[in-house]
């Protein structure tokens, strides 16, 4: 007698399973429009019916993917921005299908009532078992992820320091040198010198003590989401590039959401102002219902997306897309060559992060 006929036929395996991703559908579940990963939810229940065969008669279940499985899920999973609601309402959906299933098969070996506890428990931590290892995985994965943006937020500070403050205190060096040429045969000309040096060590100075506030504290704490865009605009946005900022019920973010959401649109703005050359930038944050939108709009020159991404020119845009990833979120891009770029963004399950 096969395995699989010990207590579950393969008839009641495909329907139970047929029903457990009925009901996943008809609640909406996200994982029910992803193919791979309803396919990996219900090779786990037909993986907890194994489990429980096995804790009632002590007859192994063929062997299987198990654990790797869970690890694979809580990665993809991760990977692809899905909630962690999902995973727990699945779960749940899977328990509530299994249960009244294991339950009457137990009644039908004859076993006692003691028995029927002992399928319950063990179905219980079959599901609960595999969500374990798959919430490891997931964390695992956005902690590799958190640690990869803290590495380019310290990369950022260094670019900011070797264009801006390097270059500064290099000029500066320039005209110090220049002064002791021309100090003995043209005495104006060497006090020229030293006034552009000291420019350029106050522009060194300025730009030193922006990045230490930038490592000291976190600018949307300082006033919230709207204040932090509107100041990095006025500071770092030049004069000829027209520019609108526009949010509405910021208040209603989390902190780390707001946080990370500041650092992805301050990305946006910054590529919007180095490598665009656009007359117009106009930035919008709308927070309502447990979800933020959010677009960054330019009439810049754009760029060929698809080009700038296999020559991982596109910059800025992986620790964009990576610190979305941490909050559950996605970005779009739209950009067209001559008419400029358009970057949407959509974070959802607010209330997850209070």
């Amino acid at each position: 007698m096969a395995a699989e006929d010990v207590m579950f036929p393969a008839q009641l395996r495909r329907a139970t399973v047929a029903s457990f991703r009925d009901q996943l559908q008809a609640a909406g579940n996200r994982l029910a429009e992803v193919p791979e990963a309803m396919a990996q939810v219900l090779h786990q229940a037909e993986s907890v019916l194994d489990d429980v065969q096995t804790a009632l008669t002590g007859v192994p279940a063929a062997p299987g993917e198990g654990e790797r499985l869970s690890v694979e899920i809580g990665a993809s999973r991760a990977s692809r921005g899905v909630h962690p609601i999902e995973s727990a309402h699945a779960a749940v959906t899977m328990f509530r299908v299994l249960l009244p299933v294991v339950l009457e098969r137990t009644r039908i070996r004859g076993e006692r009532d003691a028995m029927l506890l002992t399928a319950a428990g063990a179905l219980q931590e079959s599901i609960m078992h595999r969500v374990g290892i798959g919430a490891v995985a997931y964390a695992g994965f956005l902690l590799g992820k958190v640690n990869h943006s803290h590495r380019d937020e310290r990369r950022r500070i260094g670019r900011e320091l070797h264009d801006r403050a390097a270059h500064s205190v290099g000029v500066a060096l320039q005209d110090l040198e220049l002064y002791d040429v021309y100090s003995g045969t043209d005495p104006q000309r060497a006090r020229s010198r030293i006034g552009t040096a000291r420019t350029a060590l106050r522009e060194a100075l300025d730009s030193i003590r922006e990045l230490a506030r930038d490592l000291r504290e976190s600018a949307v704490e300082i006033g919230g989401l709207a204040k932090a865009l509107d100041d990095y605009v006025a500071t770092r946005v030049p004069d000829g590039i027209r520019t609108t900022v526009s949010v509405t019920g910021d208040e209603h973010l989390p902190d780390e959401v707001c946080e990370e959401l500041y650092l992805v649109l301050r990305e946006a703005v910054r590529n919007v102002v180095l490598h665009s050359g656009a007359h117009t930038l106009e930035v919008t944050v709308e927070v309502a219902d447990a979800q933020v939108r959010a677009t960054v709009r330019d009439d810049g020159r754009g760029f060929d997306l698809a080009a700038a991404l296999a020559a991982r020119s596109g910059v800025g845009l992986s620790s964009m897309r990576e610190r979305l990833e941490l909050l559950g979120g996605t970005f779009t891009i739209t950009a067209v060559p001559d008419a400029g770029t358009t970057i949407s963004i959509v974070v959802t399950h607010l209330g997850a992060h209070r």
